[in-house]
Parts: structure tokens; sequence; C-alpha cells
């Protein structure tokens, strides 16, 4: 049976894209690494990275997360739940070395100042005016 392509609207595309160019920024990898296959440690922990910035900076659910991917929901689920973790370890040992944590930090970071510009550019309100007229609340 041939699986279905997701299609993902302008506005989860736009963030998808922000939360990618945060991650790579912060781990110093290449965007299309992110969103590739690779198992190779540094990307698979700024993938991960990614996954939480989409459920913790817009509340994205672990399966909408990972067909923005093309992972499977219990992947997505495993990555945030091993970045809060390092989170909740690096705050504990109050490691003054830097970490995947801090990297993780620094990423959120960035992702919430491109949120914010986003929010205040003329594409965001388009996109939500648009939204409306489609599905009216």
């Amino acid at each position: 049976m041939k699986k279905e392509a997701y299609t993902i609207n302008k506005m989860d595309e736009d963030y998808l894209k922000m939360a990618v160019q945060a991650t790579a920024r912060a781990f110093g990898v290449d965007s299309e690494d992110i969103t590739g296959k690779s198992r190779v440690q540094p990307l698979v922990f700024a993938r991960m990275t990614a996954y939480w910035l989409l459920s913790e900076g817009k509340g994205y659910s672990y399966s909408k997360t990972g067909r923005m991917f093309d992972r499977d929901h219990g992947a997505v689920m495993n990555g945030i739940k091993r970045v809060e973790m390092e989170l909740e370890l690096n705050e504990e040992s109050k490691n003054p070395n830097g970490s995947w944590a801090d990297t993780a930090k620094e990423s959120y970071e960035s992702f919430l100042t491109f949120h914010k510009v986003y929010i205040e550019s003329d594409v965001y309100r388009a996109q939500k005016e648009s939204s409306y007229a489609i599905h009216p609340s």
C-alpha cells in the first residue's frame, strides 16, 4: 500500500522553516540535513531539537510534527522527551561548560525571535485573513 504524501499549509511550512533555521544556526549544521534521514549524532540532536521547538514554541502535536518531518509520531515523541530530559539534567547539574541543552535553549531563543518578526509581518496577516475567509470561526 502506497503512503499518501502529506501536504503542509503555508503557515505550518513557515513555522517548520523557522524551527529548522533556528536549530541549524545554533548547532552549526545545514538545514537540509536536519530534515533529512541522516543518523549522525549531531544531526539527530538537532532534529530532535527542531521537533521540540514546534511542540514547545507552537504547541504542535507529535503526529503533526511527524508528518512535517516525514517521521512517525513515536519518533517525534521520543525526540521531544530526550530534549526535555537533557534540559532537566543540565538545570540540575548547572553545567558551566556548554551542552546540547544550552544549544537547544539558543535554538529556542532564535525561534522566538523569528516568530516575533513573522507575527509582525504582512505575510502572517495575509495568511491569517485568508484562512479565516476559508474557515470562518
